[in-house]
């Protein structure tokens, strides 16, 4: 995450910037149809804004875009909640998101793994799921009850 806040993640129009790619190498990994900069891989692509709007869906909320993934960042990190616990919720759900999408880009072009959608929201749900887990003050749920159930957290974490 600290790389993508500080603009430092090796997109391949970062590549590009760096003489390691062409300019016909720059499109994106998810859509093919625009230069993979940090902002649109992360935010932008149809696929990744896909991606949050199925998992913001599960927690009640509504996504509005930004310019820049910095200022979507900040601006998820300013949501009022109505418990601490929901509230960590939503920022490991914002980590486990940005990780997992910049985790599946690498599998596309190192492992040639397949785009899938489903797989990729139910595996940032099972890492929310889970990351709950080293909290102090744990959810009284099994991570594979939280994972598959994921949509019942803003009533469940009041």
């Amino acid at each position: 995450m600290w790389l993508a806040l500080l603009g430092k993640l090796n997109t391949k129009e970062m590549l590009y910037k760096k003489g390691l790619l062409s300019a016909n190498q720059t499109s994106c990994t998810f859509c093919g149809s625009h230069s993979e900069s940090l902002d649109h891989v992360l935010l932008h692509c149809p696929f990744s804004w896909r991606v949050w709007n199925s998992i913001a869906d599960d927690l009640g909320q509504k996504l509005v875009s930004h310019s820049t993934f910095k200022q979507f960042y900040n601006a998820c990190l300013s949501v009022q909640w109505r418990s601490k616990g929901l509230k960590k919720i939503w920022i490991s759900t914002l980590f486990a998101v940005s990780w997992r999408l910049w985790m599946v880009r690498n599998e596309l072009i190192f492992q040639r793994k397949e785009l899938n959608l489903a797989e990729v929201c139910h595996s940032i749900r099972w890492r929310v799921a889970e990351w709950t887990r080293a909290w102090k003050d744990q959810p009284p749920y099994k991570v594979d009850d939280l994972a598959r159930n994921f949509s019942t957290i803003p009533a469940i974490m009041q």
